[in-house]
């Protein structure tokens, strides 16, 4: 019987073979037919050919359909849906290349963006199974707030937490310092850590060249003065040198071994602020000074960051609920310095940035993928538009291939797949545009992510970003309109003209849909971008409470050289004397604490006093010079400042600010009150009340500080204020000579004018006003471009309305309005939609605005203004147009 299968196989083949060769006979002959109809119509019989040629591709189409039915592959039906498309592309380059520039913008700005965001949020840090390890952070009842939710721990209560906790199978401690690094003569200030000896252990870290810390550097005191050194620090400094493992370098005028260089993408486990030296803990007595050398075995004193890793098979729950209980355990133990202080987990992966400051890195990142999110769609509204004015001019070509037999499922198969090409150009541009676009972005980071191992590469994840993010965006742009062509009409669209009267007198249609969500996408970004733009201005014209013009900064250590107490306090009074030697040079005073930098927190208890729980609570402390508060204009509203009298010995003294006597003394006259340190012998008297000033950030609510005189409060590190009669940059290197000549080996860091200081403490502000106002103003010009082209395409589709209303005596200038009247209506419709929308989604973002509110109304009457500006110009060129049609030609050629 396989003879008579095998006849059955050939007489399909012929019947197959027959019916191609009719169809394709029939479809030519159509075509020719069509050729014969263009040359009738005027065209050359160059153009006629031009015509059939382009329109050879349905024939292509038509007979891969037919192949499909009679068992073809779809493998080569794809292919030639490719060639087809791509010819089509060529035949009209000018819709290729306002599609693909389109998609290009809306792809870049989110690749873009998702390229930062995935550095600081989403990227893990280069260790060793990143899911087991934790953060171990304290908590403290008493100083709740934005800045205080979590704190670090302090050295004697790590070390109950590691002898106790069983869920660990490692926890070390590190903590953040800066050492002098002196090279060939000339020093630096090198970012480094102080660290438990299994530190690169725990983290799984393996050194690039030499090896890592072992237990026996973390048992003698003093004993192993040894250094791990960072792969950029090995590269920059010492040339990568591959022998300098072995040998010593001089850290803080003591020589240390280098035994290792670690990785280069390793720069610890906070990513805003990278370190470059590593060095065991037993050194600590060596590197610290100050405060932290005094308290370092203090219960109370809170120095440590924690890492931990879990056990396998140890969830992030147990572990969690076992350091509360010893934590619970601790503070029964001891009442004095653990009261109401406890302890919370967070995964590493959560902690790169920290976070007491991640919800604010969380919102901006979500902010700005909203703002460029908003570009996208915006975008592909438009190559929607552009391609349902597309489809528009194939209907007839569409209409016989249904009539041909095409199934309606195969006609969108083919549209879709010109939308998924439009989507990769546009992909492949917009990651061109992004490579530009993140080198740009990285430019605007804040001043603490300068110095840090953070990769802003294009890695897989955000190529795989791209890929998806262009796929999605062939489908939002490409199904409607390919739906909305393969539902055709027949016998109008063959005729090629009752259809076109039909839809040209729809008032609403989608093309009229998709320019009013692109309005209303449009002013949501505006108005964000308006709200940071205002917000930016006001930051601008914030008070800090100080002088600001006409000063300037910079910063040492003189404890990081083994200068003593009177040693230092030496080094500061000559410091000072031989900076206000200088022509132009006002005053001069050093202080503890930099400007919009960290103080040093201690706990308070005021005498008299009440604090919310009776106990004692953290403040920001301040130890400075005799001329501090002249020298910045800091205004003493009661009391006294500081004198040569308030020395060491005598009775100790402070000057608080207005925050802190409200805290303190609500009420009350804080002159002559008296308070204590935790730890200290005795008290102090306040003998001076100072004007709030910043202390963190612009904007923040009054913090409360206490000034302490430097003569009995030393401080081996300091910053140096200098005032100045005219521009303080025309004696910056004046200043920096005359500190330097005091001592060749200290290293001077933070040489800046307050202005450039004020300028970085605003980053947060200028960056979200001018990445938003960027955004802003491209959503703007994508929607004026969108209603452009819908309103042209309108013009040109009732042409021949037009032309009758002139002909039976309507003005022109009636003519203007009908235009005017349709495009602005579509944008009244979009705005009342996008003040709606905007009012609800932006009110999330209250605490990144400077005394703007979110419901501003200069904002919510300025964008929707500038909106109907733009959209007026975008409507009026086609409705000029318009005014010039001619009727007697337009009816001719009907």
């Amino acid at each position: 019987m396989r003879w008579w299968y095998e006849l059955k196989y050939l007489v399909r083949k012929l019947n197959r073979r027959r019916a191609e060769r009719e169809l394709e006979g029939e479809i030519r002959a159509h075509l020719e037919m069509e050729a014969s109809e263009k040359i009738d119509d005027g065209l050359t019989p160059e153009e006629a050919r031009y015509a059939a040629r382009r329109a050879f591709g349905s024939v292509a189409i038509a007979t891969e359909e037919s192949r499909a039915m009679w068992g073809f592959g779809t493998l080569e039906i794809l292919w030639q849906d490719l060639r087809y498309g791509i010819r089509l592309l060529r035949t009209k380059p000018g819709f290729a290349a306002a599609a693909v520039l389109s998609l290009a913008l809306g792809i870049g700005a989110n690749t873009t963006i998702f390229t930062l965001v995935n550095a600081l949020l989403l990227r893990p840090l280069p260790v060793t199974a990143p899911a087991q390890l934790v953060s171990v952070y304290g908590t403290d009842e008493n100083n709740r707030g934005q800045f205080l939710s979590y704190t670090p721990l302090s050295y004697l209560n790590f070390r109950d937490y590691r002898e106790q906790s069983r869920v660990f199978s490692g926890l070390v401690a590190h903590t953040r310092i800066a050492m002098s690094l002196t090279t060939a003569g000339e020093p630096q200030q090198a970012p480094a850590e102080i660290v438990s000896a299994d530190y690169f252990d725990v983290l799984g870290v393996k050194a690039f060249l030499g090896r890592t810390f072992t237990s026996e550097e973390d048992k003698i005191l003093g004993a192993q003065p040894v250094v791990v050194l960072s792969h950029a620090l090995w590269q920059t400094r010492f040339g990568g040198d591959p022998t300098l493992v072995g040998k010593t370098v001089r850290l803080n005028n003591l020589n240390y071994t280098v035994i290792g260089i670690a990785p280069q993408h390793f720069r610890g486990t906070d990513l805003a602020a990278a370190s470059d030296l590593w060095i065991p803990m037993m050194m600590h007595d060596h590197v610290f000074t100050g405060a932290m050398r005094d308290y370092f075995n203090s219960r109370r004193s809170i120095l440590m960051d924690v890492t931990g890793r879990l056990k396998p098979g140890v969830s992030f729950g147990q572990a969690e609920g076992e350091m509360k209980a010893i934590a619970a355990r601790l503070e029964q133990q001891y009442p004095r310095e653990n009261v109401k202080r406890g302890v919370s987990m967070i995964p590493l992966s959560h902690s790169a940035i920290h976070p007491n400051f991640r919800r604010v890195f969380v919102q901006s990142g979500a902010m700005l993928m909203a703002a460029v999110g908003l570009v996208l769609l915006i975008a592909c509204a438009n190559v929607a538009n552009l391609l349902l004015v597309r489809s528009e001019a194939r209907r007839r070509e569409i209409a016989m291939r249904l009539a041909l037999g095409a199934r309606r499922g195969r006609l969108v198969r083919q549209l879709l797949t010109e939308s998924f090409m439009l989507a990769g150009l546009g992909g492949a541009l917009g990651l061109l545009l992004a490579v530009w676009g993140r080198e740009l972005l990285w430019a605007l980071r804040p001043p603490f992510l300068q110095n840090t191992g953070i990769d802003i590469s294009l890695n897989g994840k955000v190529l795989g970003f791209t890929l998806l993010l262009s796929l999605l965006t062939s489908l939002i742009f490409g199904l409607a309109p390919a739906w909305r062509a393969s539902r055709a009409e027949l016998v109008a669209d063959l005729k090629g003209k009752s259809a076109q009267a039909s839809h040209g007198h729809r008032w609403f249609s989608l093309r009229h849909a998709l320019i009013v969500f692109q309005m209303a996408l449009s002013l949501v970004a505006l108005i964000g971008a308006g709200l940071f733009l205002r917000s930016l201005h006001h930051a601008r014209r914030i008070n800090p409470g100080f002088e600001t013009e006409k000063m300037m900064t910079l910063s040492f250590v003189v404890g990081a050289l083994g200068y003593s107490e009177a040693q230092g306090q030496e080094f500061y009074r000559r410091a000072e004397q031989r900076v206000e030697t200088i022509p132009g040079v006002e005053r001069a005073a050093v202080s503890s604490v930099a400007p919009f930098a960290w103080g040093f927190h201690r706990t308070v208890t005021p005498e008299g006093g009440t604090l919310p729980g009776g106990q004692g609570i953290l403040v920001t402390t301040n130890q400075v010079g005799l001329k501090y508060f002249d020298a910045l204009g800091i205004a003493l509203l009661d009391g006294r400042q500081f004198t040569e009298r308030d020395r060491e010995g005598v009775s100790r003294i402070a000057i608080i600010n207005e925050a802190a006597a409200r805290l303190f003394w609500p009420g009350q006259n804080a002159i002559g009150k008296r308070f204590r340190f935790y730890g200290d012998d005795s008290s102090r008297e306040i003998v001076g009340l100072a004007r709030n000033t910043v202390a963190l950030n612009l904007g923040e609510e009054p913090q409360p500080q206490i000034f302490l005189p430097i003569q009995q409060n030393y401080s081996p590190a300091v910053t140096l204020f200098v005032r100045t009669q005219g521009d303080p940059a025309d004696v910056l290197n004046a200043v920096r000579r005359e500190v330097q000549s005091l001592d060749q080996n200290l290293p001077l860091v933070n040489i800046k004018t307050l202005p450039e200081i004020l300028g970085e403490a605003l980053w947060a502000p200028r960056m979200s006003a001018a990445l938003l106002g960027f955004f802003g103003a491209l959503a703007l010009v994508l929607a004026a471009v969108g209603l452009y082209g819908v309103m042209a395409y309108t013009v040109t589709e009732r042409k021949r309305e037009i032309g009758i209303r002139l002909a039976l005596g309507a003005e022109r200038d009636q003519i203007l309005l009908l235009v005017l009247k349709r495009g602005l209506g579509l944008v009244a419709v979009g705005a009342l939609l996008g003040v709606g929308a905007g009012w609800l989604a932006l009110r999330m973002l209250t605490n990144l605005l400077y005394d703007v509110s979110v419901v501003d109304p200069l904002t919510f009457v300025a964008m929707p203004t500038l909106l109907f500006l733009v959209a007026l110009v975008a409507c009026y060129l086609p409705a000029r147009r318009a005014m010039k049609v001619d009727p007697l030609l337009t009816l001719r050629c009907e």
